[in-house]
């Protein structure tokens, strides 16, 4: 471990996981306009969007179009940070996804503590 801080680039760390929190909030805004301004329920078959679905846990859902499961996913980042903590003592998958969703908040920690010591 020591040697990987010794030749870890901590400024592209920092970068890197900066990114993905832009990501990450991001799609924390897009999912409070989707559920302001479209609303919940399935949408009908013919038609393109995402939407809002509250089954059993709050998610999102997109279709109609070729990237619907790849936004998707990204809509549900925050959401599964949640959930992920929530569900992680009865669920290896929730445990797993729960590091990989917070590992970006970490590195960037990290990663800004260590430039910062380096600069």
């Amino acid at each position: 471990m020591a040697a990987l801080c010794r030749i870890m680039n901590w400024s592209i760390a920092k970068k890197l996981s900066g990114g993905a929190l832009t990501l990450i909030g991001l799609a924390v805004v897009v999912d409070i306009m989707i559920a302001v301004f479209i609303g919940r329920g399935a949408m009908a078959a013919e038609s393109s969007g995402c939407y809002l679905t509250d089954a059993m846990v709050v998610g999102f859902q997109c279709q109609g179009f070729w990237a619907s499961g790849i936004v998707s996913a990204w809509l549900n980042l925050p959401t599964w940070a949640i959930y992920g903590l929530i569900f992680a003592p009865y669920s290896f998958k929730a445990a797993l996804l729960a590091v990989l969703v917070w590992l970006p908040v970490a590195v960037f920690i990290v990663a800004s503590r260590k430039a910062a010591q380096h600069a």
